[in-house]
């Protein structure tokens, strides 16, 4: 006859502190993680180790994913996955960008702000340069410490 052998489950929240059994495995069904007691009132969680993954040696934005955790989840898994092209889409960032493109207000061009090209001509600041939006009007304002006409 086959063995069953099942482990505790339940929410993250509940998760006990006291009371535990070295060794023994504790599932969240609601974040889909494992704990394993370390002691009568430790639980270490089983992650792999970010230093033991394989280096993705670039990246497909329409293929490749990140993982995001979702604060605003309140029933179901936290953590949420979204393509690399979709992130970079919600930062208002283009897709073939793969310099340091922001917008500075929510919904507007993103421009290279420390870029490294500036090919679109959008913005490109240099160190004697800050800028700041205006919250009451929505301007941005571009600070120079020094213009130099330079030499003739």
């Amino acid at each position: 006859m086959p063995q069953i052998i099942k482990i505790k489950r339940g929410l993250q929240a509940n998760l006990p502190t006291t009371g535990l059994n070295v060794g023994e495995p504790l599932f969240t069904t609601d974040r889909g993680t494992l704990h394993i007691a370390t002691d009568a009132t430790t639980l270490k969680t089983v992650v792999p180790a970010i230093e033991t993954l394989n280096t993705i040696p670039s990246i497909s934005g329409a293929e490749d994913l990140l993982i995001i955790h979702d604060a605003s989840e309140t029933t179901g898994q936290k953590e949420k996955k979204i393509t690399f092209n979709d992130f970079k889409s919600a930062l208002n960032i283009p897709p073939t960008s793969t310099d340091e493109k922001v917008a500075v207000v929510n919904g507007g061009t993103a421009g290279y702000i420390w870029g490294t090209d500036g090919t679109d001509g959008v913005i490109r600041m240099g160190s004697s340069m800050q800028w700041a939006k205006d919250v009451s009007n929505n301007y941005v304002t571009i600070d120079v410490a020094v213009i130099d006409g330079g030499t003739f």
